[in-house]
C-alpha cells in the first residue's frame, strides 16, 4: 500500500458562515474542515482561529476540528487489528499517531444553505499509512438552540475498520460542570493503560492545566463562563468519552465529546473492553451527534 502524505502546510484563507438569529458560525473548509468562529452578539463561546495558514503538524490552538477516522493518539503509531499490523505515519514534531488524518486536509463544501452546510472528506487508503478509504461528513444545523453536528462515515474500504470520531473545540469558557463516572489516568505521553471508577464534578482553567479522559459522563456538560454566558453540551450515547484539556495558563478549555479513549485499539487489542473502539464493515455507515446548547445570560444579570 502506499503511504500518501498530507499536505506541508493548510490554507485557511477561504471562509464560509452560516447564522441563526443572533448565533454565527464560520467555517475554513480547506483548513482541515475547522470551524473558526461560533459567536452571540459579540460573544465568542470558541477560541476565533484568525490565522489563514499554518504548517499542517503547527495548528493554532483556536476553533474545533474534526478527529477522524481515530481521537487522540496511537501510540508509537502501531496496531494490530485482525491479526495485521499497521503502522502509521505521524506528522513532524509528534511521536505518536494523533487525532487521525481528517484535520490536516481540504474538505468539501456540500448543502451549504443560510443555516446550515455539510462539510466532507473522502480519504483513499494510504494517507498517514491509514489503511482503509472511508468518506466522513459533517453536518453543522444552526438554530435557537446554537449548534448541532453530526459526524459520520463510511468504510469505502472491501475489509472490516476500526475507527472513532470526536470533535476538538477550544472553548473560551472557564471552568465545566459534568459528573464522569471512570476516569483513565495516562502517562507523560498522554495514553492511558486502562480506566478506574471515580467521579468528576468540575474542571477548569488553571495554572496547572489539565488533560483529562472521562467516560460514563452520560453524554452531558456545562460550560460556564464569568458573565454568566453558558453552553450545555448535548452528546448521544456513541460519544460516549470525553476529553478535557487545557494548556498550563491558557485561555481555552477544550471539552471533547469523542467515540474513544486514546490508544483505544492498543488497549482493546489487550482486551479492555471500554475503550470505545468500533468496527465498520465494508459499506457500512455510523453517526454520531452532538449539540452546543447557547444560553446568553438576560439583561441586567451577570
Amino acid at each position: 500500500m502506499q503511504n500518501l502524505p498530507v499536505p506541508a502546510a493548510l490554507d485557511a484563507s477561504a471562509r464560509i458562515a452560516i447564522a441563526s438569529g443572533a448565533h454565527q458560525a464560520e467555517f475554513a473548509p480547506d483548513g482541515g474542515g475547522r470551524l473558526t468562529r461560533l459567536s452571540t452578539g459579540g460573544h465568542d463561546w470558541i477560541v476565533p482561529l484568525t490565522a489563514t495558514g499554518w504548517p499542517a503538524a503547527q495548528w493554532p490552538r483556536a476553533g474545533s476540528y474534526p478527529l477522524a477516522p481515530y481521537a487522540n493518539r496511537i501510540r508509537d503509531g502501531v496496531f494490530v487489528f485482525n491479526g495485521a499490523r499497521h503502522a502509521l505515519q505521524s506528522v513532524p514534531g509528534r511521536p505518536h499517531a494523533i487525532h487521525g488524518a481528517g484535520l490536516y486536509q481540504a474538505w468539501r463544501v456540500r448543502n451549504h444553505a443560510a443555516d446550515s452546510v455539510d462539510l466532507v472528506l473522502e480519504q483513499p487508503a494510504g494517507v498517514l499509512g491509514w489503511s482503509w478509504p472511508f468518506e466522513c461528513v459533517q453536518r453543522y444545523r444552526l438554530d435557537a438552540r446554537g449548534l448541532s453536528v453530526a459526524l459520520a462515515i463510511v468504510n469505502q474500504g472491501d475489509t472490516p475498520m476500526p475507527f472513532g470520531l470526536g470533535l476538538h473545540p477550544y472553548f473560551t469558557a472557564q471552568r465545566v460542570t459534568l459528573h464522569a463516572r471512570r476516569l483513565w489516568p495516562a502517562d507523560a505521553d498522554g495514553l492511558p493503560a486502562g480506566s478506574q471508577v471515580g467521579h468528576v464534578r468540575e474542571l477548569r482553567r488553571s495554572a496547572e492545566g489539565c488533560d483529562t479522559y472521562l467516560s460514563q459522563w452520560e453524554g452531558r456538560a456545562t460550560l460556564h463562563w464569568p458573565d454568566g454566558h453558558q453552553l450545555a453540551l448535548h452528546a448521544d450515547p456513541a460519544f460516549a468519552h470525553l476529553v478535557v484539556y487545557t494548556a498550563p495558563g491558557s485561555g481555552f478549555l477544550c471539552v471533547a465529546p469523542v467515540t474513544n479513549v486514546a490508544d483505544a485499539f492498543n488497549l482493546a487489542a489487550g482486551g479492555d473492553t471500554r475503550t470505545g473502539m468500533r468496527v465498520l464493515e465494508p459499506g457500512e455507515r455510523f453517526s454520531a451527534t452532538a449539540l452546543l446548547g447557547l444560553a446568553v445570560p438576560r439583561a441586567g444579570r451577570s
